[in-house]
């Protein structure tokens, strides 16, 4: 048996041990981190080692969609030392020049329609008959909200394009403005807008299923209550999910081959805006109302020119050579 002197020192130690380990954490610095959904594996990882090799550090990351991440900044005033959002763009519209006067945009992707085996006419599928599978009806398909996610105005863009590349209206007509009845189209010399509006005349129960994010449709695919869902290809490698390659004209890996506009929020007149569809690019930005800006800094050196880059590489995201928009800290540009 332990003798008393032995317990009490054992006592001791432990307690030196707890005491000392919820001191370091107590004056670790949390970085908070707003990233988009398709981020998600990437992020946790990213945030896994970067504080193996900075203890000091508590990477703190909030999740959603990229519009409703940049819109806890511009309209619930909360605070963040991180944006990381799925399109650039949207940092442009939202949070520049309030909130922030610059923008790196650093890595690509492209939009995929993914399925697993459970699929109706999974073994039918192909890379030529896609866009008259989602078309049967008995097929349920899904995408993000446009008005929280740039996946999901890039897919609303993509069947909007593909009636047009395929030469059928009614693949608009039934894969789209049969569910969401108040979608509007306007064609003008400048290109084709389509306007989601921020209230939506939306038919539940049907073929067609939305979600804040993408992300969270792949849960729905993998239990079967989805056939079909629109999602970058990133994520549908990291889920081991199925999915058809769109054509170069649609999947947005590339500028589309139509000028197209997806109005957001439309009919709001503070929340509207105009995205234009374009290649896939990912941006980031460090807010005006960063709590650790310098912490900030040598976060994001970490992530596009350390190990962070290795990483988002590993989960499918291209990195492209970085464009550096608006007045961005020359620390931050190589």
């Amino acid at each position: 048996m332990l003798s008393l002197r032995k317990l009490i020192l054992i006592v001791l130690i432990v307690f030196l041990i707890i005491s000392t380990y919820l001191i370091l954490v107590r004056n670790k610095v949390k970085l908070k981190v707003f990233h988009a959904g398709s981020l998600l594996l990437a992020m946790e990882e990213i945030e896994e080692t970067y504080e193996i090799n900075n203890p000091s550090i508590d990477l703190v990351r909030e999740t959603s969609g990229s519009v409703e991440a940049v819109r806890k900044i511009s309209e619930l005033h909360k605070t963040c030392d991180l944006v990381v959002a799925a399109d650039y763009r949207v940092i442009e519209e939202y949070l520049m020049p309030n909130y922030t006067n610059w923008v790196i945009v650093f890595c690509s992707n492209e939009v995929v329609l993914c399925y697993t085996d459970n699929s109706k006419y999974s073994d039918e599928i192909n890379e030529d008959n896609w866009y008259r599978i989602l078309m049967k009806p008995d097929v349920k398909y899904g995408f993000s909200n446009p008005n929280m996610d740039p996946c999901g105005y890039r897919a609303l863009s993509i069947l909007y394009m593909a009636s047009l590349y395929y030469g059928m209206p009614e693949l608009w007509n039934l894969t789209v403005y049969k569910h969401i009845l108040n979608v509007e189209v306007v064609i003008n010399g400048s290109g084709h807008y389509i306007f989601f509006p921020f209230k939506m005349n939306y038919i539940s129960g049907g073929n067609l299923v939305l979600r804040d994010k993408s992300v969270d449709l792949v849960q729905l695919l993998e239990a079967g209550v989805l056939d079909y869902a629109f999602e970058y290809r990133n994520v549908a490698v990291e889920h081991g999910l199925k999915f058809i390659e769109l054509p170069e004209a649609l999947n947005l890996a590339h500028n589309p081959y139509v000028n197209v506009f997806v109005v957001v929020f439309s009919g709001d007149v503070e929340r509207m805006k105009t995205i234009k569809i374009g290649r896939i690019r990912y941006g980031l930005t460090i807010p005006k109302t960063c709590q650790n800006y310098d912490e900030a800094v040598k976060l994001v050196k970490w992530i596009l020119y350390g190990e962070g880059k290795t990483i988002l590489e590993k989960h499918g995201f291209v990195i492209i050579p970085y464009e550096y928009r608006g007045s961005v800290p020359s620390e931050l540009k190589g």
